[in-house]
């Protein structure tokens, strides 16, 4: 194993755990627990940005806050509100703002375009080591292609092995110079 990564937000959680050759994800929420593999073939090295707007939820969450504090400044004002019609208001306002708090709003990055896409939280534990873990999934991803696609031998067909190189070059696994020089060795070891 090259690295574990974990995030945990309220009563969920995600972990990572990234190997030469394939990614392992554990995800658990209230709801369900999920566990699958990604090879890293599979995954792409676009990152994508997703976020819930958060405003209006917030704004309602001030106002539950603040209601019972009105009502209870008006109950010891006015003494017009029965004690158990202020009671009832405390349990409704605080069975809304439980349920304010623990609504997770979606703030997430994905690593896309590939077969498998990755979510992770965008701010846990902070947003540059996700990004920092991101890149390592793309750098080590990135020579488990290179690795996996520029071997030859002398049974290797000539226009396979220059199409694998054309989708490395494409998908900016290899440069323009690396790509060259596997060229040229393999036409020098076909000549061979």
């Amino acid at each position: 194993m090259i690295k574990e990564f974990i995030q945990k937000r309220g009563f969920n959680y995600r972990k990572f755990f990234l190997y030469s050759d394939k990614i392992i994800v554990e995800t658990k929420s209230v709801r369900k627990i999920n566990k699958y593999e990604a090879k890293l073939d599979r995954i792409g090295f676009n990152i994508h940005y997703q976020a819930d707007n958060v405003m209006a939820g917030k704004i309602f969450l001030w106002v539950c806050i603040a209601l019972p504090m009105i009502l209870t400044v008006a109950e010891l004002w006015e003494h017009n509100i029965d004690v158990r019609t202020l009671i009832i208001f405390y349990v409704i306002f605080l069975i809304l703002i439980l349920t304010n708090f623990l609504k997770q709003h979606q703030d997430d990055i994905y690593l896309t375009g590939g077969q498998i896409n990755l979510v992770f939280y965008r701010a846990i534990p902070n947003e540059q080591e996700v990004l920092n873990f991101i890149s390592q999934i793309v750098r080590v991803s990135k020579e488990y292609l290179k690795e996996k696609y520029t071997q030859f031998d002398d049974f290797t067909k000539e226009e396979i092995f220059m199409n694998q190189l054309r989708w490395l070059l494409d998908r900016d696994v290899i440069t323009n110079e690396e790509y060259n020089n596997i060229v040229e060795n393999f036409k020098i070891k076909r000549l061979l």
